[in-house]
Order: C-alpha cells, then structure tokens, then sequence
C-alpha cells in the first residue's frame, strides 16, 4: 500500500439547512452532527443507489442495491415514490463492559418510506450505515441481498481473504489495491476490511445488530477492479455435527427465512481522519440493539490463567505430573490468585471425548471450582459447539455448571456465519444470561453488537492470533498482521487474540525444537507487553504458563496491571501495515502501547491525550539488542509534562508498553 498520512480538510457542501435531510425528488440523505459524514440515497426507475462520502469526497461511489425477497419480489425502489421523514437521536450510553465509560449516541437519521418496507439512513461523526425495515404480514423468504461496495480509483484495501463459508475467520491481511482481491468465488472477503481513498480518507465496512440473519461477506468479480459484490451463507440444508464442529453439506437457496416484520442488519462504515482514528469508533456498539439484561452487576471481565497455548507446562513445582488434572489445575488457581487474576480457563481436555456431559473424574471439576472460590478466583468451562447445539442438553449443561459455580463457558469451533449460527449466538446468550453466565464465542466471525445487546458476550475470536504456530515457535506473519488487526478486525470490537508468550524469538532465530520446547512466539518481549494495552478484550487471557511468568516477574507484574475494560480508548498514531500505537485510560492512568512490523522504527509518540499536567511513565523499551535477543528489554521510569512527545526506538518485531500516571499520584 502507498504509505500517506491521511487528514481532513473542511470542503463547502451543499447541505439542508439542519444538515440532516434534503429532498430533492429521488434524492434522501443524513449527514452526520458535525456535518462531514454523509450517506446518500439515490432512488429513480433504475433502482436505488447508496454513497458515501467525507467532508465532500466520495469514500464510496454511488452503489446499486436491493433485496430479493420470495413473496414480495425485489425490494429496489423502481416504481416507487418514496418519502422521507428525518430525525436527530441523542444520547449518551453508560457502558460498562467496554473499551470506554460511556458511548455517544448522537446521530441524524432519515428514513425513506417505500411503503411497506423502508431504508433507513444513519450518520455519527465516526461513520455512517444504512439498513432495510421491513413490514410485511407473515413470513418472508430472502433468496438473496445484493449490497455491493463501489471504491474510487485507486482505492487500496487491507482485508482478509478465506477459501470457503466453513471457516474460523482466522487469515492474516493482505494490502493492495481492490484489483488485487482474487477474483471468484470461493475467495471471500471477510468483514471488517478497510479502505483507504487517496485524497479522501480511510473507512471500514463491516455490520451491526446482525441477529436472525446471516454475515456479510464479499467478493470480486474478474473483470471488476473497482467493485466488492456481497456473498453471504445460505441456511444449511445437511449438517454433519461431530464431536467437535460442524460441517455443512448442502444449503438451500436462500439466505434467511425470517419474520416480515423486523430491522435487518446495518451496513456500517466506519471513518477516520486517519488509520488510527477508527480506533477509537463506537459505531457497531451504538448500532446495536440496547441491552436484553436488566441488571448486568454480575458480569465481570478480567484476565485469565489458561492452560491450551501452553499445554500445561507448569515445570517449577516439585513433584506435580502436570496435564489435564486437579493438581495441575490447582497450581493454575495458585498462580491466579498470586496475581489478582480474576479467572482461570479449563480448556479442551476436562470432558470424555468432549461430551460436556460426562466430566472426567481425575479432573474433579467440581473440586477446582471450589478449590478456586476458596482462593477468590472464578472459573469459564470450553465447550466445543457441536456439544451445546441442542438446546435441551445445553440448558442441562448450563445448569448443572452454574449450580457448581462456574461462571462461564468458552465456546470453540463454530466456523460459521449463516443464519443458523446466528440464533445459536443470541440464544445461547440469553440462555446463559438467565443462570448468570458469561460466554466468550471463540472459533467465530467477528463481533456484530451483541455484545451491547447481552452484555455477558465478553469476547470474541475471528482474529488471526497468537495461537497460530505456537508449537513450532510462532509464525513470523502474525507480528506484521498484529499491527492490520488495529484497522481492521479490532473495529467490530473485542478480540480472543490471547497475548502475553514470554517465549520470544527475533526474526532469524534458528530451527524450533517442536515437543522439545516450551511454546513460544515471534517478536519481541516488548510487542507482546504492548499487544495488552493495545488489543481489547474484557476477558484478556495471559497465554503463557505460570512457569514462565514466575520467571518474568517484572513483566507479569505489569501484564496483570492492565485493565480489561476501559473509560476511554485513543488511536494514538499510526499507519497501515507499518505500525500503531493505543492508549487507554482507567480511571486517572493511562496504559500506552506501540508496535512496529518486521522493520526497526524510531516513533514519536504525541501525549496530548494526557490533557495537562506532569505525569511519570513506567515503560517497558526493546533493548539494543532485541534484533537478535528478542525476550531483552529495559526497564525504565521518566517524567513527562502533557503533550510532551515520547520518543522510542523499536526493534524489527518490536513494542514499547508504559504505564502513565500523574505524577502526585504516585507514591
């Protein structure tokens, strides 16, 4: 991608006068509240058409669009004469389980009546989205929805690419022009991905409020350089379920059988004044449908002691036959109430032959539920999803576990996105929801709102992270892929990435011994610290084990520093397949973290989120030596006035992580 720093400039643009609503015949709009987003509906005897634009540039050029629909025909608005009736949402969202205290709600809405089915049209200062209503008696059949994405010349994309509907959504991103999307199905642009427009600025597209209907994905037809069509799952017809997953073997013809009368997903377009700009957005959480929960005082993030990516290495207790077991799982418990670690995970293993059902007794999952509460340490159960598709045995699972104590289940192995999954994850929530049950969804597409709607969605995966190529040592794509997940997945929210490896390895370290040893990663010591203030995840699993971490004491007591949920969230710098830098605040400190690719780099931090004041900065820097010593860092404490720039250096691989407080603040 052509490097290029992206800013706004104020452009005149004709505007209603409430900068909400001009209606020129067949022509609707809603432009966001500091007049600079704007989504545009076109409507004439052709169709309907979508655009999108910024401070008067067009991010997306106008796009036909439509809905097919079995008993009502194609909803596309030829023929029709559409009114539009505008409005102003106001408000601001106290939120809780989130990378900031509260979301800001104001928007300008239009909404484009064609009767019996309506397109509504939405604009926040951080994006813009669309979606279809509906009012129809009955049932309705949706063959097929054609949301297609024109980009202007020269658009390049950052975006991940799988091979099939049956995936984890877990691909690193390429960077390229829209040309450079491999043509035909099954190559299927997964969501969010992101857009940078020369001249004009830098969006994501991706979707909010996605219940009852299936994922939007995309494609590239051979022949069109400038154009994504939409490619969704039908719903299965033939289902395989295993032990494990799932495994579609037929689908029919259409995408979703649902009621005639609801609100379809959004369309959402995230926009930033620059790359790290979209990382402060609220849009797919705003978009949301509010809170089903009541009363969500018994939701609690924190960090996690987990077991899978280290495969119950614990190697410094005298004696201890470590795996699967109650002793081993006791140490994991030790381990997280030595370090104020509100949970531990038990992973694959504790079940025969996965049935969630039949517990193994050298296990003893109820004597480490009980052994944890004793030790104020509470505990989430994996479960594969084949095990809790049928909702009797999951109530029966639920409640069995809850009435133990546990707190929640980790639910893997999903790798799907069609309508039916969709219920699964809004049933399931609510389920759970009902015996005060967390739940992360891991082997998942990314987040679409829900976890707004069911606060007790604490995390999801869809996220190419560090549990590829732990075994071997790591994978050297996921250190460059680190920082593309800032701009991209990280937008729809929460990520089951699960940081923290004390293994490091530096980009030419010899040939890793497999079964030989420990698990490991590669870059440095100092991108994994960063990756915990940067990456957001309310349940942020340490995926390290215990040994390990004893061995780093310095470093594990700043990991189990970091928050897990935030007041406010900062897109500090940054650039598209290069580097990024996050800051986050609780309370009156500021965590801060910064990544680099596979090239060393000298950064100026900006501290003008500090506000004002003195502040003194605990960082964690890549030693001179981190190129070929990657676990080598410094340790180091300075003083900063607010504003004040922070100046590091970064390794090939590397990270600066701090703790900033104020400065009377410290003792």
């Amino acid at each position: 991608m052509k490097r290029q720093k992206l800013f706004r400039f104020a452009v005149p643009v004709a505007l209603a006068a409430t900068g909400v609503f001009a209606a020129d015949t067949g022509h609707f709009r809603a432009v966001s509240p500091d007049r600079r987003n704007e989504v545009r509906l076109e409507t004439n005897a052709g169709g309907m058409r979508y655009s999108v634009w910024c401070d008067g540039k067009a991010l997306v050029e106008p796009t036909s669009f439509s809905l097919a629909t079995r008993e009502h025909g194609l909803l596309d608005g030829r023929g029709a004469q559409p009114k539009g009736a505008s409005h102003k949402v106001q408000g601001r969202l106290a939120t809780p389980i989130y990378k900031k205290a509260a979301v800001d709600l104001a928007a300008n809405e239009t909404c484009v009546d064609f009767g019996d089915w309506s397109i509504r049209l939405h604009a926040r200062n951080d994006g813009v989205a669309w979606r279809f209503e509906t009012r129809f008696d009955g049932e309705l059949t949706i063959p097929a929805e054609n949301t297609d994405v024109v980009f202007p010349k020269g658009t390049e994309l950052c975006c991940a690419v799988v091979g099939h509907f049956q995936t984890s959504h877990e691909k690193p991103a390429t960077i390229g022009p829209v040309a450079s999307v491999p043509p035909g199905h099954p190559q299927i642009v997964i969501t969010p991905f992101t857009a940078v427009v020369p001249g004009a600025g830098v969006f994501s597209v991706t979707e909010s409020n996605l219940l009852d209907y299936p994922g939007l994905n995309f494609y590239r037809r051979n022949g069109e350089n400038d154009r994504l069509r939409s490619w969704q799952a039908g719903v299965p017809s033939k289902v395989d379920v295993g032990r494990r997953m799932t495994n579609v073997q037929k689908r029919h013809p259409y995408l979703a059988k649902t009621k005639g009368t609801r609100v379809f997903p959004w369309r959402v377009f995230v926009i930033g004044d620059s790359p790290s700009g979209l990382v402060s957005s609220d849009a797919v959480y705003a978009l949301a449908e509010p809170s089903r929960i009541a009363d969500v005082s018994w939701v609690k993030p924190g960090q996690v002691a987990w077991d899978w990516w280290n495969g119950f290495a614990i190697t410094d207790i005298p004696g201890l036959a470590t795996g699967c077991n109650y002793a081993t799982y006791k140490e994991y418990v030790n381990f997280a109430a030595a370090n104020g670690i509100a949970y531990i995970i038990m992973d694959e293993g504790w079940a025969e032959k996965l049935d969630l059902e039949k517990p193994r007794d050298d296990v003893n999952v109820p004597g480490v539920i009980a052994y944890a509460r004793e030790k104020g340490v509470d505990v989430i159960l994996w479960a594969a999803w084949a095990q809790l598709m049928d909702r009797g045995k999951r109530l029966r699972v639920f409640d069995r576990y809850a009435s133990m104590g546990a707190k929640g289940f980790k639910i893997d192995f999903m790798n799907r996105d069609d309508q039916l999954l969709e219920r699964f994850l809004e049933e399931t929530a609510a389920d759970a929801a009902e015996r005060k049950l967390v739940v992360m969804y891991h082997g998942i597409h990314k987040p679409t709102g829900l976890c707004r709607t069911y606060p007790n969605v604490l995390n999801y995966e869809g996220v190419y992270g560090l549990e590829q190529g732990h075994s071997i040592g790591g994978r050297k794509v996921v250190v460059s892929n680190d920082v593309n997940l800032v701009y991209t997945r990280m937008i729809a929210g929460a990520m089951d990435y699960t940081p923290g490896a004390m293994r490091n390895r530096a980009f030419d370290a010899p040939a890793f011994h497999k079964g030989k040893e420990a698990r490991a990663c590669y870059g440095t010591r100092c991108h994994q610290l960063a990756l915990f203030p940067i990456f957001e995840a309310p349940v942020q699993m340490l995926c390290d084990s215990p040994t390990q971490y004893r061995t780093a004491p310095e470093c594990t007591a700043f990991l189990t520093s970091v928050p897990t949920v935030w007041d406010e969230t900062v897109g500090v710098t940054g650039e598209i397949g290069a580097y990024a830098a996050v800051a986050r605040r609780k309370g009156r400190d500021w965590w801060l973290g910064a990544i680099t690719d596979w090239k060393a780099r000298e950064l100026v931090l900006p501290t003008g989120f500090l506000g004002s004041g003195d502040w003194t900065v605990e960082a964690f820097e890549d030693a001179p030596d981190s190129n070929v010593r990657a676990e080598q860092y410094v340790h180091r404490t300075f003083r900063i006035k607010a504003g004040e720039p922070i100046r590091v250096k970064l390794a090939p691989g590397g990270g600066f992580a701090a703790k900033i407080q104020r400065r009377h603040a410290v003792r």
